[in-house]
């Protein structure tokens, strides 16, 4: 089956801040001009790193969107322009407190594609050493090293909700179970 064309022709600006901007935008295609809201990101990067062989680093981080603590691999938000492994170790480096000898692209995806532009790209970072943390006004993050064996229980648990960190879980080998929701009942 060939795809049939889908061409934007035309936008109107929403919102924009320094991390993202929304549209209404409209495309022609064969059903007929369709308007969707559309968020452009500049990307993201997440960080798999072990500090030692089967320890992951990773933060507790307050999410001002969900109004909770979470336990995720170290990432953020590109700036526009900015190379991602520059944006990979920046982020390693301020979340976390470490820096990485090198860093391997391990894949790439988009978290939201029903809505937003958004790529995330995900790093394995090696050659660990410790540097002085540094995160932004208002970036509330702990560093809280997890072995790899305890990952899919704290996913099972409820305590690993994040998206890039459970790709990260399952790249890393890890076996995921049903959720285990309260009573013994499983999601």
């Amino acid at each position: 089956m060939s795809q049939a064309p889908v061409t934007c022709i035309g936008a109107t600006p929403i919102y924009a801040s320094s991390r993202f901007s929304l549209q209404e935008e409209r495309f022609s295609t064969p059903d007929g001009e369709v308007v969707r809201p559309v968020i452009h990101h500049p990307g993201a990067v997440a960080v798999i790193a072990e500090s030692v062989p089967g320890r992951l680093v990773m933060v507790r981080q307050y999410r001002y969107p969900v109004r909770r603590w979470t336990l995720e691999i170290p990432a953020g938000t590109r700036v526009p322009g900015e190379a991602p492994e520059r944006t990979a170790a920046r982020e390693l480096q301020e979340e976390a407190g470490y820096a990485a000898r090198t860093f391997s692209e391990v894949m790439r995806f988009f978290p939201a594609l029903g809505v937003s532009d958004e790529e995330m790209i995900v790093y394995r970072a090696a050659g660990l050493t410790q540097v002085p943390a540094a995160p932004e006004h208002g970036e509330l993050v702990r560093l809280e090293e997890v072995a790899v064996a305890e990952l899919a229980r704290l996913v099972a648990e409820g305590e690993i909700l994040d998206a890039k960190t459970i790709i990260a879980i399952a790249f890393l080998g890890q076996r995921l179970e049903p959720v285990r929701q309260p009573g013994g009942r499983h999601g």
